[in-house]
């Protein structure tokens, strides 16, 4: 009945409108009416929660990871160590290294802003090997 009810809606708008309801407006009232449901398997008028998946949902959600192209990127990390070494006020020098660094981490690492932001010491490990050591030199 809840796909039944679906359908429907959004057949009604298109009738009335000429456009389905928004994703947001269905998600709100499928939101209101799993409350509904709640609220009567507390007070023990239904048995069980019906199931309100959809059967075949899209994903909803449409990302698009940001990237600097090599150009921008060369742009922007050189914009970050100018400012560094000559910040408008000396007191923002420390924040401007620190900007650069963070800079040079994350494009360097591929981590997103937040897993950066949350990395500790203890959740890295430094490895050496031929690609990061100077030729001639053994790894330790």
């Amino acid at each position: 009945m809840i796909a039944e009810y679906r359908i429907d809606r959004i057949e009604k708008a298109k009738e009335k409108r000429g456009k389905p309801p928004s994703r947001t407006t269905m998600h709100q009232e499928m939101v209101a009416l799993r409350q509904t449901f709640k609220t009567a398997l507390r007070h023990g008028w239904l048995s069980s929660l019906p199931d309100m998946s959809q059967p075949y949902r899209a994903n909803s959600k449409i990302s698009h990871r940001a990237w600097f192209s090599p150009i921008e990127y060369r742009k922007l990390y050189l914009a970050a160590a100018e400012r560094a070494k000559n910040p408008k006020k000396e007191r923002y020098r420390y924040h401007g290294e620190d900007l650069y660094d963070f800079i040079i981490f994350m494009a360097n690492t591929g981590l997103r802003p937040d897993e950066a932001k949350r990395l500790e010491y203890r959740d890295v490990t430094i490895v050496k090997d031929r690609v990061t050591l100077p030729l001639g030199l053994n790894p330790v």
